[in-house]
C-alpha cells in the first residue's frame, strides 16, 4: 500500500533528506526537457552533380517535477548503524495519496488543454490557432508522462486514459502549419542563397511556402557578415542572423529574432560556405519555436 525509499548519511537530517529525494526519483525528479535531433542525410547525383538532402526531426521528452507528486510523504522510521554510527531513514508515501496527487495534476493539464482547444473556433488569426494547438500538444505530452507513472503506482495498473489522442492533435497542428500562407525573402544576404536556406528550414519545420495569389505572412531573413580577420594564418568571421515575421498587411512586424554566428577556416574562401551552413543549422534548430514565440 506504500511507496518507500531509504536514505543514509552521517547525520540524521541528511539521511531524511536523501530518503525523500530517493522517493521522488520513483517519479521524475525535475522538469527536464530533453530535445534530440536526428538528421537524415541522403546523397544523390543528378547529371553528375551531387545533391545532398538533409531532413531534421525533433523529439521532446518532458519529465515533470515531483513537488506535487510527493505531497503527503513522511519519514516513517529512523535508525543508526551500531558499527559505523551511520544514520538511516525510511520515507513512505501512501500509494493512494500518490495516485490522487498525480490525478490532480492530470486534471489541471486537461483543463488547460480544453481551454486552448476551446479558443480555436473563435480564432481568426492563423498564427494564434497554431499557438493554441501547439500548447494543447505540449500539455497532453506532459499528461502522457504522468499517465505512464500513474500506471506504475496504480494497483489496477490502468491509470487515467486521456480524452484526446496525441496523434490526432499532432495531425491538427500539421494541418494548421500547412494552411498558413507564408512567403520568404532575404533582406540582407552576405553569403548567398539565404532565401533558399530559409525556405528549406521553414519547410522542415512544417510550413508550406506559397507563391503569391493571396494574402500572406512574410518571413524574411538577414545575414550580415563582418569582414574576415586573419590571425596566425587562420581566418575568422562573425555574422548576425536575424528573422522577422510581417503580418498580412505587409507592414506590421509581428516579431523579430537575431542570433550571433561565428565561423573559422584555414582559407578565406571557405568562410562563406561555412557561414551558410551555420545559418541553416541555426534556423533548423530555432525557427519553429521562434514562430510560436512571435504570437505567444
Amino acid at each position: 500500500g506504500y511507496l518507500s525509499a531509504t536514505g543514509s548519511a552521517s547525520k540524521a537530517e541528511q539521511a531524511k533528506a536523501r530518503a525523500l529525494s530517493n522517493l521522488a526519483k520513483i517519479f521524475e525528479v525535475r522538469i527536464k526537457e530533453v530535445s534530440t535531433t536526428q538528421r537524415d542525410v541522403q546523397t544523390s547525383k543528378v547529371e553528375d552533380v551531387e545533391a545532398v538532402q538533409v531532413s531534421q526531426r525533433q523529439a521532446s521528452t518532458v519529465n515533470l517535477q515531483t513537488d506535487k507528486m510527493i505531497q503527503g510523504a513522511r519519514i516513517a522510521e529512523q535508525w543508526q548503524s551500531g558499527t559505523d554510527l551511520t544514520s538511516h531513514a525510511l520515507a513512505v508515501l501512501d500509494r493512494e495519496q500518490a495516485g490522487a496527487n498525480i490525478r490532480g495534476e492530470m486534471r489541471r493539464l486537461d483543463e488547460e488543454t480544453q481551454y486552448a482547444l476551446g479558443k480555436l473556433d473563435e480564432r481568426e488569426n492563423k498564427l494564434l490557432k497554431i499557438s493554441d494547438l501547439h500548447r494543447a500538444n505540449s500539455l497532453q505530452r506532459d499528461r502522457q508522462v504522468l499517465q505512464k507513472t500513474l500506471k506504475v503506482i496504480d494497483l489496477k495498473g490502468q491509470g487515467s486514459p486521456a480524452s484526446w489522442s496525441l496523434a490526432e492533435l499532432n495531425e491538427q497542428l500539421r494541418q494548421a502549419l500547412r494552411a498558413l500562407p507564408l512567403q520568404t525573402s532575404a533582406k540582407v544576404d552576405d553569403v548567398g542563397d539565404l532565401d533558399a536556406i530559409l525556405q528549406g528550414s521553414a519547410s522542415r519545420a512544417g510550413f508550406s511556402i506559397i507563391q503569391g495569389g493571396q494574402e500572406y505572412y512574410l518571413l524574411s531573413a538577414s545575414l550580415d557578415m563582418q569582414p574576415p580577420v586573419n590571425k596566425e594564418n587562420w581566418y575568422w568571421s562573425r555574422a548576425t542572423l536575424s528573422v522577422e515575421l510581417i503580418a498580412e498587411d505587409g507592414i506590421t512586424v509581428i516579431g523579430r529574432q537575431s542570433w550571433p554566428l561565428k565561423v573559422s577556416a584555414g582559407e578565406e574562401m571557405q568562410l562563406a560556405p561555412r557561414m551558410r551552413k551555420a545559418a541553416e543549422e541555426k534556423l533548423d534548430e530555432e525557427l519553429f519555436d521562434v514562430m510560436l514565440e512571435f504570437v505567444s
